[in-house]
């Protein structure tokens, strides 16, 4: 478990990396800060330069990593839960279904962060804001639950994501080690038949 955890942060710590211009853009146009792409890139880059397109890195990065680690660990210790009441291990339906309930759950925890970065990446040009300073403000203004606007559709937006990840994860693991054992058997057959 502890392999996959490490590897879960280091592959979504890079991959978020890579995404967050994107999503910068993309938050940008869909607030109607911008009206097409090439407008929001030229604009980006005069009003912010290149940092504007890493603007809440950090929040995404809080809210990516912890996902996909929290999720792997809820799915892996549900899934063990689910087999041990059942006494038998899962079908591929309730394998898919401990992914999206994995999946849906982690992404409702993270709802703060995901919160905090479109505030961050849609807040006014030019202006530097941290974490804490939307934290605050968010707090101060809506309140807690204001850190959790989103959660129910974000739920259901990542639950069919968490049954193809986590899920898909487990399966393939499965049919892998499955084809490890068939290998196995016939390198010991053989050796038995030399």
């Amino acid at each position: 478990m502890g392999i996959q955890s490490l590897a879960s942060f280091c592959s979504t710590f890079l991959g978020t990396a890579v995404r967050i211009p994107c999503e910068v853009l993309k938050q940008r146009l869909q607030a109607g800060i911008f009206y097409n792409v090439g407008e929001a890139l030229v604009g980006t880059w005069q009003q912010d330069g290149v940092k504007g397109f890493f603007r809440g890195t950090g929040a995404t990065l809080c809210r990516e990593v912890p996902f996909y680690v929290a999720g792997m660990g809820l799915y892996a210790e549900s899934k063990k839960l689910a087999q041990k009441l059942l006494g038998r291990e899962l079908e591929p339906w309730e394998t898919i279904a401990v992914g999206a309930l994995s999946g849906g759950l982690a992404a409702v925890v993270t709802t703060p962060f995901d919160v905090m970065k479109t505030r961050m990446m849609t807040a006014t040009h030019g202006r530097s804001v941290s974490m804490s300073m939307v934290a605050f403000s968010i707090l101060h203004h809506e309140g807690p639950i204001g850190l959790f606007k989103g959660a129910v559709p974000r739920f259901f937006w990542i639950a069919p994501l968490g049954a193809m990840n986590f899920a898909g994860y487990g399966l393939a693991r499965k049919a892998m080690d499955k084809n490890d054992d068939m290998a196995a058997g016939d390198q010991i057959s053989q050796k038995n038949f030399f």
